[in-house]
C-alpha cells in the first residue's frame, strides 16, 4: 500500500526526503526567559531543520536486567518438623501451641527491603518415601496463622480474624458506642474478641495471617517491608485447634534484597511523599 505525501505531514522526516513537504517557519521556545515569541516579534528564533538524536545504551536492554553488585539478593527458608503437642486435644484458643519459624538480624549498616513472603504447609505424598507435596493453599486457615515482626513489632494496619465470629444481630461492630467516658463494648465487639483471644494469648494479636502462597496487603500494588541496621525480623506461628491431619513439615519463606544503609536515604528522597506547597517535594 502506497502512503500519499500528505499523509507524512508534520512528522519527523529529514529534509531533503522525496515526498515529505518543507517544513513552515515555527516559533521556538526562547531560551532566555522561557516566553514563547511568534516569528517576527524580537528575539524570536525560527528553523528549518529538525535534528533529532538517537541514543543507545551500551548493552541495549541489559541495562535494565542487571544489579549493582551492592543489591545483595536475599532469601531465607524456615521448615520446621511437627512435635506431638500440635495435634494434642488440649490445644484450644486459650492454650494455643506457638513456636518461632526462624529470625534474621540485620547486618551492621545495611538494610534489608523484603517483597516477598510466603507460608506453606507439606504432607506426605503417599507415593515414596521421603517425598512430601504442599497442602491445598488456604487449608488449616481456621487452625493455624503465621506471624512476622521486625523488632517485635508489626508492620502495617492488619487484621485477620482466623476463627469465625457468630453474626450478631442486635448490635453492630459498625454503630458501637463512641462515648469515651464510659466506653461500652457491644455484642459484635465481644464476640469478635472472644474469637480472637488465642492471639491475644499468643501475643500475636489479629495480626496472625493465615496459611496462604502470598504475602498480606493489595497484591495490585508494590510491597516493601523494610528492616533496618541490627533490626531482627522473626517469623512465628501459632495453632489454636488440633491439626486433625498427620502433616510432614512447615514451612515460611521470605525474599528481598539487602543494600547498604546509604542507598535507602537516596531512595527516601526519590519517592518522597507530596508535601505541603510552602515545603520542599512535589507539588
Amino acid at each position: 500500500m502506497q502512503r500519499s505525501p500528505l499523509s507524512v505531514r508534520g512528522a519527523l522526516v529529514p529534509q531533503g526526503s522525496v515526498g515529505a513537504p518543507a517544513p513552515t517557519m515555527a516559533p521556538t521556545l526562547n531560551p532566555g526567559n522561557g516566553n514563547l515569541l511568534l516569528p517576527g516579534q524580537e528575539g524570536s528564533q525560527t528553523t528549518r531543520n529538525f535534528d533529532a538524536n538517537r541514543v543507545i545504551l551500551a548493552g541495549g536492554n541489559m541495562t535494565s536486567q542487571i544489579l549493582h553488585p551492592s543489591v545483595i539478593p536475599f532469601e531465607q527458608l524456615y521448615r520446621r518438623l511437627p512435635e506431638e503437642g500440635m495435634f494434642s486435644p488440649a490445644v484450644s484458643p486459650s492454650r494455643p501451641f506457638t513456636f518461632e519459624l526462624g529470625a534474621f538480624t540485620v547486618p551492621d549498616r545495611m538494610t534489608l527491603m523484603l517483597f516477598d513472603l510466603r507460608p506453606d504447609i507439606y504432607r506426605f505424598s503417599g507415593v515414596d518415601p521421603g517425598d512430601y507435596v504442599p497442602v491445598e493453599h488456604r487449608r488449616f486457615g481456621s487452625i493455624m496463622g503465621f506471624d512476622i515482626t521486625v523488632d517485635q513489632k508489626h508492620v502495617g494496619t492488619i487484621q485477620f480474624q482466623l476463627d469465625p465470629v457468630p453474626i450478631q444481630r442486635t448490635s453492630q461492630q459498625a454503630f458501637a458506642n463512641q462515648n469515651q467516658v464510659r466506653p461500652q463494648v457491644n455484642a459484635s465487639q465481644a464476640a469478635i474478641a472472644e474469637s480472637s483471644s488465642f492471639a491475644n494469648t499468643s501475643g500475636m494479636g489479629d495480626s496472625l495471617q493465615p496459611q496462604r502462597p502470598q504475602r498480606y496487603g493489595a497484591l495490585s500494588i508494590p510491597f516493601t517491608l523494610f528492616a533496618r541496621s541490627k533490626q531482627t525480623v522473626q517469623v512465628r506461628c501459632a495453632i489454636f485447634k488440633p491439626i486433625p491431619t498427620p502433616i510432614a513439615f512447615i514451612e515460611y519463606d521470605m525474599a528481598g534484597v539487602l543494600v547498604p544503609e546509604s542507598w535507602l536515604v537516596s531512595l527516601e528522597k526519590a519517592i518522597m511523599y507530596p508535601q505541603d506547597a510552602n515545603k520542599e517535594g512535589i507539588r
